[in-house]
């Protein structure tokens, strides 16, 4: 038998995992712990006894996405200068969304919470910020080393970069094969790349 502490991670997984395809393939209403149970080889005493009520499992369901999807950001560092960096970043970002499916799902399923759930608002916040703070420091880097000119509202730029990154993402979600994603990444970079020019600002 496992030790009680990893017999509870494992059903918690197993919940969390059932949990998560509900509302990938049917929407967040479809969730509930009848669902739950109907799915399960085990009681909805279990179920209640790991998560206090449906919305523990609900957030449970978001965080484990949201870990998903900021899990593939680490992914896409790379070596050279910070214009590489910059762009293999924005591409990251981008297929993190495009490549994880179920995980994209569930964040646009909880979209239509954040104005009413302080939870998911928090949470989905919290993603947006950690983009923008990585771009950010990207900039900061790249202009610290002088590959980067000094003329520049870099919150601003890594907002709109930001906004890029949800923007192509979701296009290439919603109308697979609609765009290329990776020409759409290019050019964006290439605009940024323009602004942060060291030719073209001010040192």
């Amino acid at each position: 038998m496992p030790a009680p502490e990893t017999l509870r991670e494992l059903r918690r997984g197993q919940i969390v995992a059932i949990a998560r395809k509900i509302v990938a393939d049917e929407g967040l209403e479809a969730l509930t712990i009848g669902s739950l149970e109907a799915r399960l080889a085990f009681s909805r005493g279990v179920i209640t006894y790991h998560f206090q009520n449906k919305d523990d499992i609900v957030h449970a369901v978001l965080e484990s996405a949201l870990e998903e999807i900021n899990g593939s950001m680490a992914t896409g560092t790379a070596a050279g200068n910070h214009e590489d960096r910059l762009r293999a970043t924005l591409r990251t970002y981008i297929r993190g969304f495009i490549e994880h499916v179920e995980a994209t799902r569930i964040l646009l399923s909880f979209w239509g919470r954040i104005s009413s759930d302080k939870r998911a608002r928090k949470a989905n916040a919290l993603l947006y910020a950690t983009y923008r703070k990585g771009i950010a420091q990207m900039i900061e880097a790249g202009r610290g080393a002088g590959e980067f000119g000094n003329d520049v509202n870099v919150d601003g730029l890594a907002a709109v970069l930001v906004g890029v990154v949800i923007g192509v993402a979701m296009q290439s979600y919603f109308e697979k094969g609609s765009i290329d994603a990776d020409a759409a990444t290019e050019e964006a970079v290439n605009a940024a790349l323009a602004r942060l020019s060291a030719r073209g600002a001010s040192t």
